[in-house]
């Protein structure tokens, strides 16, 4: 991706839209990036793996996006798990399409993003706002709300 691109897909992750909530917006960004993942994994199993790299590439700008939003001093301990996690995702998102099973890589990430992603539904579903999330359109320009509403390190899971 070049910088102007990256640049733009970042931008866009810093718009925000004050009547979402910052846990549905990591939410449905999360869905967002599944639905490209699938569309990866099926473009792989299909053999058209300009499709496979387009679909990676355009979950992957979601993960860089979340994770440039991180606030390390607000978010701690949560900010530096989050970081690992969006970055090991990254890596593994960018060798997919080189492995000897492109769909059995790509499945492995959306294993591990829908584990997140069922996480952050608990703690939507925790702070009120859970059913505001499931089934969200995550094309709708609000999908790509972030930066200043969502320094989503900050939400902690209250144990």
């Amino acid at each position: 991706m070049t910088y102007a691109r990256m640049s733009k897909a970042i931008s866009a992750y810093a718009t925000t839209n004050a009547m979402v909530p910052p846990v549905v917006a990591v939410v449905r960004l999360y869905e967002k990036a599944m639905v490209h993942l699938h569309l990866a994994r099926d473009a792989a199993r299909d053999r058209k793996f300009d499709k496979h790299f387009n679909e990676i590439r355009r979950a992957t700008a979601i993960f860089v996006g979340l994770d440039g939003v991180l606030d390390d001093k607000l978010g701690g301990d949560v900010a530096t798990t989050l970081h690992a996690f969006y970055r090991s995702v990254i890596a593994q998102a960018g060798l997919a399409a080189a492995r000897r099973d492109p769909v059995a890589a790509t499945e492995a990430i959306i294993r591990q993003v829908s584990f997140m992603l069922t996480t952050w539904r608990s703690i939507a579903a925790e702070r009120g706002v859970g059913s505001d999330t499931r089934g969200a359109s995550a094309k709708e320009p609000h999908a790509s709300a972030l930066r200043t509403q969502t320094d989503h390190a900050q939400l902690r899971v209250s144990g």
